[in-house]
């Protein structure tokens, strides 16, 4: 099976211009950053909405994110995967209304998270709350429109809640999981964590590894040599290496390519990445 680079450009919350110059944050910037990473071999872009200044999240996600997805798809033919992250303040009802909206965007996949888990990032407060009857309304809305969830699992029960709802027909098969290896509130980013958890899953599933900034290539190195796709970008790295600031997500993609080169391994084009992941049936 060849390799699928997804590329997190944009970075989620914790990502901004306060860290780092280099994350994009207007859509002109985006699609640029898009489009770098396309043409050095990514074959998915990752997106969150950002406050163009900032860089930290938008208020008013959806035709933002709208934006993002419409520029791209005119100068790639990336796969775009939007976040269901964000606007967490809103109401049960109007965070409904909000992801039923965000699935009229025009993209192909959206990240999911499986399950309830402890916030991770300093201060460490508070919940990232996805419980099972809300997995169940969203896996619907995205269903409904023809978009293929990315499960985002941090801890081995979510692999069980990802088989429950199987059972239940609330995905289409096959089933794309992505290991989220934050350390600290979920997965430890170590091989044996991560041999534990493919052997966990159904053999016709696909799944894909990110991990937090140092552990973010050799974690993917190790994914690869499992059989397993990768994900890079600002969302979880902003490091080239220790004390040098990425001036741009493609700069991983380049390393994660040289790796595969150096493994024997192809990259997927993003066409090739449909057929893996069973798009557009």
């Amino acid at each position: 099976m060849k390799l699928i680079i997804t590329a997190a450009i944009t970075g989620g919350e914790p990502v901004h211009r306060g860290m780092t110059p280099y994350v994009p944050t207007t859509v002109d910037e985006i699609t640029e950053e898009a489009v770098k990473c396309w043409e050095v071999g990514a074959s998915i872009v990752h997106l969150h909405a950002k406050e163009p200044n900032t860089g930290k999240p938008h208020p008013d996600p959806n035709p933002v994110l709208g934006a993002y997805v419409d520029q791209i798809q005119k100068k790639t033919n990336l796969i775009c995967n939007v976040t269901t992250g964000g606007g967490r303040r809103a109401s049960d009802e109007a965070l409904d209304r909000m992801i039923e909206q965000r699935c009229k965007l025009g993209q192909e996949m959206m990240s999911m998270n499986v399950g309830t888990i402890n916030l991770w990032t300093p201060p460490y407060e508070g919940v990232f709350m996805n419980d099972v009857p809300r997995i169940t309304r969203w896996a619907g809305y995205m269903k409904d429109h023809g978009i293929k969830p990315e499960l985002e699992v941090y801890d081995t029960g979510m692999i069980n809640t990802a088989k429950l709802l199987s059972s239940q027909d609330v995905f289409e098969q096959p089933i794309h999981i992505q290991f989220v290896m934050v350390g600290k509130t979920g997965f430890s980013p170590t091989p044996k964590m991560l041999i534990y958890c493919v052997e966990e899953l159904e053999p016709e599933w696909t799944w894909s590894v990110c991990s937090l900034g140092r552990t973010e290539l050799p974690m993917c190195a190790v994914a690869m040599t499992l059989g397993g796709h990768t994900r890079i970008g600002m969302e979880d790295n902003i490091y080239l290496k220790r004390g040098e600031l990425l001036k741009s997500n493609a700069q991983l993609v380049e390393r994660i390519v040289a790796l595969a080169d150096a493994l024997n391994i192809d990259v997927a084009s993003p066409d090739e990445a449909r057929k893996i992941l069973g798009l557009g049936k």
